[in-house]
């Protein structure tokens, strides 16, 4: 049987010992740990948090945000066992071929390994989660929804591609997985187990242990054969980085590549669009919601090699005529506001100012008399360029435990304003030349993207793979270079970020890597 312990609660005298030690149990490292139930391996998973949020725990996320304003890491990131999987959205989609080929014309290069080697693994994830594969299929979702897959936009456009993303049910993987991990003979968790370095033996090719800390606790040690960092894109750098006592720079970071081509998903919404009844209800992203999908404008692949630009796509998301209402609403649920703020005061006025948007709006929303929408925003999301300058590096500023917290640089490139800025374009002038109603998307300057730009809290790319150890931290099977028991699961890896949210595929990763250290177990026998 699996035991989960609380660190807090133990006075740990001699190293602990296991065959893997899995830093991290969010999506990844649940994941891993499920799939080597039956490898015979001895599996330690060590998670910071508890079973539920916790202040002190939390406040070990905060880190110094530099150029594009970003997220505060304690909101964006969660800290307990489940990780950021306990208020993730859901939203999941393969990866598109484009997305590992590399775009030499833009001087990105291939992922080191290709789709076919990544697919089985990816429909293994999605099968966890409940998806069907066919479900990301356009054809099969207009047939749902008793629309011709011939009257579907792509048919007449030479730019225009229906993209699905599945919204899976099964999201809080702490939780779906809680009884299989606890009936896991091989498997221990321990609670509240902070890792606070990675120490390399002498030679620096090799991971001897990982010093662990509680909160108020003495720190204590994990041996094992073989590590894997599964915390998430900026807190496994910080560790590698943080770990730098026998290699200058810290661990993989021999070509100074830890920390950086820090990706997100930029999002920011702008541009309004009153359909024509030529507009198919499939891109109500309100409507389609309730049908836990999403599905949105994208550019083809020929599109984006014509244009120069990276993966685009546009959500459209009601309007009502309750808007005002419907957004006062959503302030006073956020909960964030204090008594006596303002702005939750104004929030509440225009509620109760405003009774019939209000009667509408919860009509709406409980679906008992649903509202028909009467325009749409135009939510422009894109990839983002691998960026050398982009990155997570560290602070002179110690956290409680006493590591040095993490500075995350968000930075864009022309390139990344460019596929913003051309993609608004061609949206615009797209509804319009098939006719599906008129459109009003303001130019989207370098200053206008920045000033409303928002990210995904998908966090990717900090140690990412590559064939050589020169252009990269890891290698085709995750393991960082030049280091023969360290690994790295999560979106951490990604070479570029696609168009795709980052839970799916990682979990897919996760998969591979359990085959992965069952065969080296088998090849140490």
């Amino acid at each position: 049987m699996s035991k989960f312990v609380d660190a807090r609660e133990q006075d740990f005298k001699e190293p602990l010992q296991a065959d893997v030690c899995i830093v991290g149990a969010g999506a990844a490292g649940i994941t891993l740990a499920r799939y080597l139930a039956d490898s015979g391996l001895d599996v330690l998973m060590l998670e910071s948090g508890g079973l539920k949020l916790e202040g002190p725990t939390q406040a070990l996320y905060q880190a110094e945000r530099r150029d594009i304003k970003y997220y505060d890491m304690t909101a964006c990131r969660l800290r307990y066992f489940g990780g950021t999987s306990n208020h993730w959205a859901g939203y999941c989609r393969p990866n598109d071929p484009i997305d590992f080929m590399g775009r030499p014309e833009l001087g990105i290069a291939p992922w080191p390994i290709g789709e076919a080697e990544l697919t089985p693994y990816v429909k293994r994830a999605a099968a966890d989660l409940g998806l069907s594969m066919e479900g990301f299929d356009p054809a099969f979702q207009a047939r749902r929804f008793n629309i011709d897959p011939a009257d579907l936009p792509d048919r007449h456009s030479d730019i225009w591609l229906t993209k699905v993303f599945q919204i899976t049910t099964r999201k809080l993987q702490g939780q779906i997985w809680m009884d299989q991990l606890t009936r896991q003979a091989n498997l221990r968790v321990l609670l509240h187990a902070n890792v606070t370095r990675i120490h390399a033996a002498q030679n620096g090719s090799h991971i001897d242990a990982v010093s662990v800390r509680a909160l108020d606790k003495a720190p204590f040690k994990v041996k094992a054969r073989w590590f894997v960092l599964a915390a998430h894109a900026v807190e496994n750098a910080r560790l590698l980085l943080d770990s730098d006592d026998v290699i200058p720079g810290g661990i993989g970071n021999q070509h100074d590549n830890v920390g950086r081509h820090f990706m997100e998903h930029p999002q920011l919404v702008s541009g309004r669009f009153v359909p024509n009844e030529k507009f198919l209800r499939l891109y109500n992203a309100g409507e389609m919601l309730k049908s836990s999908l999403n599905i949105n404008f994208s550019l083809n692949a020929a599109t984006m090699k014509r244009e120069g630009m990276l993966q685009y796509y546009c959500r459209f998301l009601p309007v009502y005529d309750f808007e005002r209402t419907q957004e006062a609403f959503k302030q006073l649920g956020d909960g964030f506001w204090k008594p006596g703020d303002m702005k939750a005061l104004k929030a509440l006025g225009r509620v109760v100012g405003d009774l019939p948007g209000s009667y509408k709006h919860l009509m709406n929303k409980w679906e008992i008399q649903p509202a028909a929408p009467i325009a749409f925003n135009l939510d422009h999301r894109t990839e983002q360029e691998p960026n050398r300058e982009s990155r997570v590096m560290l602070s002179p500023e110690r956290d409680a435990l006493g590591s040095r917290k993490a500075i995350i640089k968000w930075s864009f490139t022309d390139l990344d304003y460019k596929t913003f800025a051309r993609g608004n374009e061609l949206v615009s002038q797209e509804l319009k030349r098939l006719d599906l109603g008129t459109v009003s998307a303001p130019p989207l300057t370098p200053d206008t993207i920045r000033g409303i730009v928002r990210g995904h809290f998908h966090h990717m790319g900090t140690a990412r793979m590559s064939a050589r150890p020169e252009d990269g931290v890891v290698d085709t099977n995750v393991k960082v270079h030049g280091i023969d028991n360290l690994f790295v699961a999560g979106s951490a890896v990604y070479p570029t970020a696609g168009y795709s949210g980052p839970t799916m595929f990682l979990m897919g990763f996760a998969i591979r890597l359990a085959e992965h250290l069952k065969t080296l177990k088998k090849a140490a026998a």
